[in-house]
């Protein structure tokens, strides 16, 4: 079983302009993130996924110098550019999350694919974990399945395209209750989150994007100053995407 990891990755955030490129200890925050996903055994590829808009040209450089594959395809259908290079690249499985996560669970990346081993569910979750770890599972047939369904060209939030037509298979992982941090925010949408990120890799020192999922949140649990940077950034997200994601329209 070919296992893809998709980062889906653009340059036009308004909030935070160029994230993915903003850079930390002399490093992109995307070659951070593919430098952290290099430590799971089980990927076949690592594919940064953007569009062919060429101002996203930058992520396919910063992909090559990592030594990753990148793929151009729609700049706002998020669902049929990672299906496209699921395709593109033979994949069987797909894992996946965005270009703003600079810490995502490595770590779980193999309790993602055994439960998909398991179960063969179509999307599988890891939402009980803070928000920029969690990652998605995807069986490529379930992207092409959704694809035919929707109605709309901008699927960057697509989860009721899953949830709502009840046709799939959707299984959220068991998440540890130490791990279960729900005021820990790990993602970079606002100069908030750049700056926790910032005090966050300080604090975690040398090598501090190689750290385990466990190490971040001890170290987080132990530092409540630092999660406090960003922590109201939170509520401000989840008000944008609840709004995004009803915004959704099936066919």
């Amino acid at each position: 079983m070919r296992v893809g990891f998709v980062i889906i990755a653009r340059m036009k955030s308004t909030r935070l302009p160029k994230k993915t490129t903003l850079k930390i200890n002399g490093k992109e925050i995307i070659s951070l993130m593919i430098e952290r996903l290099k430590l799971s055994p089980l990927l076949d590829e690592i594919i940064v996924a953007t569009s062919t808009n060429p101002d996203d040209g930058v992520l396919c450089e910063l992909a090559e110098k990592n030594r990753v594959k990148c793929f151009k395809g729609s700049e706002d259908d998020v669902l049929e550019r990672m299906y496209l290079a699921a395709k593109e690249f033979d994949l069987d499985y797909v894992v996946h999350v965005t270009g703003d996560c600079p810490l995502v669970s490595f770590d779980f990346i193999g309790k993602v694919i055994e439960e998909y081993k398991k179960t063969c569910a179509d999307l599988i979750t890891t939402f009980d974990l803070p928000h920029g770890f969690f990652l998605y599972g995807l069986k490529p047939e379930a992207l092409k399945k959704v694809l035919e369904m929707k109605s709309q060209k901008d699927t960057e939030v697509w989860m009721r395209y899953f949830s709502d037509t009840r046709v799939f298979k959707i299984i959220n992982l068991k998440t540890p209750e130490e791990l279960k941090k729900p005021n820990f925010r790990l993602t970079l949408d606002y100069p908030e989150d750049f700056e926790f990120f910032k005090a966050l890799f300080k604090g975690l020192g040398k090598n501090a994007h190689k750290k385990t999922t466990n190490e971040i949140i001890t170290f987080l649990d132990k530092h409540p100053k630092i999660v406090e940077i960003n922590e109201h950034c939170e509520a401000m997200y989840k008000k944008r995407w609840d709004a995004q994601n009803k915004a959704i329209k099936l066919k």
